[in-house]
């Protein structure tokens, strides 16, 4: 009888994935929470000259530089009001065999929870407020869909490398 209880667990469990749930423009979203390395505290940013709009500054995290994008400019929904939550999330891009730290900044984080997977739903081609190339998947929590984010599409590095269009 424990072999069908401790499999039914595991098939529990591996029914669910964890996910970080955050703020950021006011709106819940989520990402794979292997995909956070970390969550600090936001603080002030080295600006980078003729960068993106979108692409705030580097700052240094423990020894490393991490450049840091504002997410709500990234999705052209306006910029992050700073206040007393916002944190960034720091997570690894990867590059060929490198993996790089980028961060970027949210209004507070929510919780880590999990989503069964019968929960996602595959995401809308149109009718999003942000790009629906930044939307992996649509996740039902507590009786509502959020966007569960793209962190791949939001971190492109050779769109956050590319220099502001002069004007």
């Amino acid at each position: 009888m424990n072999s069908i209880k401790n499999s039914a667990l595991e098939e529990d469990q591996s029914s669910n994935e964890q996910y970080l749930l955050f703020l950021a423009g006011k709106v819940l979203y989520a990402i794979e929470a292997l995909k956070a390395q970390e969550i600090v505290e936001y603080s002030t940013l080295t600006k980078v000259p003729m960068m993106n709009s979108f692409v705030k500054g580097v700052t240094n995290i423990r020894g490393n530089i991490v450049p840091v994008i504002d997410l709500i400019d990234r999705f052209n929904l306006g910029t992050t009001k700073i206040g007393d939550k916002t944190s960034i999330v720091v997570t690894n891009y990867r590059i060929e065999d490198t993996d790089v730290q980028i961060g970027f900044i949210i209004d507070e984080v929510h919780e880590v929870d999990k989503i069964a997977t019968t929960d996602i739903r595959k995401a809308p081609e149109f009718g999003a407020k942000i790009d629906s190339r930044f939307i992996l998947h649509m996740g039902k929590y507590n009786n509502e869909y959020l966007a569960i984010l793209n962190t791949d599409a939001i971190l492109n590095i050779d769109e956050l490398s590319q220099l502001a269009s002069r004007k």
